[in-house]
């Protein structure tokens, strides 16, 4: 059997703009295109062989599904962030070359926040008045940071594939298991169709939205009666469904004159809910852990228009690239994990999805319940419906329940990677991987990582485009690096910077330059 150099697991964004890496004719010449540094013509790698193997046998299938479910008009990333790693204006040009657009988003003129408990980022909190977010025309009109349409996106996404050639390298399949085998001279990779495919290096790009890591609040676990399946859901569950039977969502969601509960802060719940609203749903009632938190990105302060982080520390707010240096050169992993979870602050929504909402929150058809979970769930066959006590004391009938809880993380639960950490165990911290500064798995195992696995060195950012372009360029260096290594060739990079410059100079497109 045929050993591959490089698998890939997953065929969504991330995996997308690795293989473009991998697969460019230039012989990844990573540092010359994206760094611009010196490099000599022995750096060049022979091609490699190389293959995707996806559960949906498309190039972003799950992805698309997921914004056709849930009928979310744009991205929440701006043009600069995309997929494409040699070429920073290259989703631009395809919009100029195109003609489309049209398709291009801008930001709101101005958002008036008229909620009590909703308010934009943490310097926000406690303040009762009109909370306004307004942006600079110049930058609401520019090219450079419009939202792309969803439809566009999927496109342009179309477009790289035949760009790069990447439409051969896709199989279908799903994955059971990554097995370590010769003392990791090659893994075995174990298709639930009963194929085995082996590859010297395999990148995990698969991320923990899988179906089975959606996040179930203990409430649901402890509900002792039988109910149909049909009326309690999750929405990772739902995306997944979508992606295999091609349907459409509204279809499905609920039912005219019924009563929804959608748990969840963050912007899918906001789009389940509007889709419930279209669908006929009597009253929706939303409820989250904390406050309803508006943000233009999900990393980042709204302000800054920029996808900058606000980090404020000792009481001096620093920007983005400031940010970045001091996460990259901290070397406790535990405080980077809380410098992520202070970055990103929990689910968030966008303003252009509250003004949508915020007709129905006045005229009392959604009800927003801040700061309250659900105490005890129950079922009743005789009526048909749910019988919910929340924390707040509130007592909750209806007929429909939405899971937005998003996904726990936590490597150990991974089905995936259960043989590769009895053979390399690793340290793990509340559920995130150390794994080394190129994403590999440990030493001696050429198993790398992708996504939100990979957020204690990549950074808050790990699950996003921006990140899925970080961790492609430290991937695709390292692979070069061991087959260079293989074949007896030593790689010198000349004008070598430090990690922390080389880090946050990977983040093309996280910043407004």
């Amino acid at each position: 059997m045929v050993i591959l150099d490089v698998l890939i697991i997953g065929g969504g964004p991330h995996a997308l703009t690795l293989a473009s890496l991998l697969c460019t004719s230039i012989g990844l010449t990573l540092e010359e295109q994206l760094a611009k540094s010196s490099i000599s013509e022995r750096d060049v790698c022979p091609p490699l062989s190389l293959r995707v193997v996806d559960s949906y046998g498309e190039w972003t299938g799950l992805w698309e599904s997921q914004f056709t479910a849930l009928n979310i008009p744009h991205l929440r990333s701006h043009t600069l962030v995309h997929t494409d790693p040699l070429n920073k204006k290259s989703l631009q040009e395809f919009v100029l070359k195109y003609d489309r657009s049209a398709e291009l988003h801008s930001l709101p003129d101005q958002v008036y926040i008229l909620d009590k408990n909703a308010f934009f980022n943490d310097m926000r909190l406690g303040k009762k008045e009109r909370k306004r977010l307004s942006v600079a025309s110049t930058l609401r009109k520019s090219l450079f940071f419009s939202l792309p349409g969803t439809k566009l996106s999927v496109d342009f996404f179309k477009d790289q594939v035949e760009r790069y050639n990447l439409g051969k390298v896709l199989i279908k399949g799903t994955v059971e298991k990554i097995v370590p085998e010769a003392k990791v001279k090659y893994f075995q990779v174990q298709l639930q169709e009963g194929i085995i495919l082996k590859a010297h290096q395999v990148v995990m790009a698969t991320g923990p939205t899988r179906a089975q890591m959606a996040n179930i609040p203990s409430w649901v676990k402890s509900i002792g009666e039988s109910y149909p399946e049909e009326r309690l859901q999750h929405t990772v569950h739902l995306m997944h469904h979508l992606a295999k039977s091609k349907q459409k969502l509204r279809e499905t969601l609920c039912e005219a004159g019924q009563r929804v509960m959608v748990v969840g802060g963050g912007l899918t719940s906001a789009h389940v809910i509007s889709i419930a609203l279209q669908q006929g749903a009597n009253h929706v009632t939303w409820v989250m852990r904390k406050h309803l938190q508006l943000k233009q990105f999900d990393v980042g302060d709204v302000e800054s228009l920029v996808g900058r982080y606000s980090h404020v520390e000792h009481g001096i707010k620093m920007d983005g690239q400031a940010y970045l240096r001091q996460f990259y050169n901290e070397r406790s992993l535990h405080r980077r994990l809380a410098m992520i979870r202070q970055a990103r602050k929990g689910g968030a929504v966008t303003p252009e999805a509250y003004v949508h909402l915020k007709q129905f929150i006045l005229n009392g058809r959604v009800d927003v319940k801040t700061y309250c979970e659900v105490s005890e769930a129950s079922w009743c066959y005789r009526s048909q419906a749910w019988s919910l006590s929340l924390s707040t004391g509130d007592h909750w009938t209806g007929d429909r329940i939405w899971l937005a809880t998003g996904c726990k993380l936590d490597v150990k639960q991974d089905s995936l990677l259960s043989a590769v950490m009895k053979e390399f165990p690793v340290q793990v911290i509340d559920g995130w991987p150390c794994i080394s500064e190129s994403l590999q798995w440990a030493e001696g195992c050429p198993l790398y990582l992708m996504g939100q696995y990979t957020a204690l060195q990549i950074g808050p950012h790990a699950v996003n485009l921006a990140g899925g372009h970080a961790a492609s360029l430290r991937i695709a260096k390292d692979i070069v690096r061991r087959q260079q290594q293989d074949g007896g060739e030593a790689c010198e990079l000349s004008g070598e910077k430090s990690k922390a410059d080389e880090h946050i100079q990977q983040m093309q497109g996280l910043f407004w330059l």
